[in-house]
């Protein structure tokens, strides 16, 4: 997967809006949704530039935790535990190859996938 699209999900699967955005719960039901995409994507673009500027040797020694070190110390402000899993989700699917090819007609989307498993022996 792209670099984008590893953020993207580990964004949409890991992080904790409540918790990161405890303000939320404070604001008119009509400002909710851009509140929260205005934040989703400048945390977006801040990943995405910290790991081009100073990250990409950690993935590709798959060392989530020091990639984490490096989004805090650019001043990526999340919880440390939500900010490390996203990592290790980034981590996950940047070793995945994943393609889209259709949605079925029960809705549902169909991707070609290629990964590479380590088998302990």
């Amino acid at each position: 997967m792209t670099l984008d699209a590893c953020i993207a999900h580990a964004i949409h699967s890991d992080l904790d809006i409540l918790e990161v955005l405890p303000e939320v719960h404070e604001l008119a039901v009509e400002e909710l949704e851009p509140y929260i995409e205005r934040y989703v994507t400048e945390i977006h673009q801040r990943i995405y530039s910290t790991i081009l500027e100073s990250g990409e040797m950690f993935i590709r020694s798959h060392d989530s935790a020091g990639l984490c070190a490096t989004l805090m110390k650019a001043g990526i402000s999340l919880p440390p535990k939500i900010l490390l899993k996203m990592c290790q989700t980034i981590m996950q699917l940047s070793e995945l190859e994943a393609r889209f090819i259709l949605d079925t007609n029960d809705g549902k989307a169909l991707y070609y996938l290629k990964m590479d498993i380590a088998v302990a022996s």
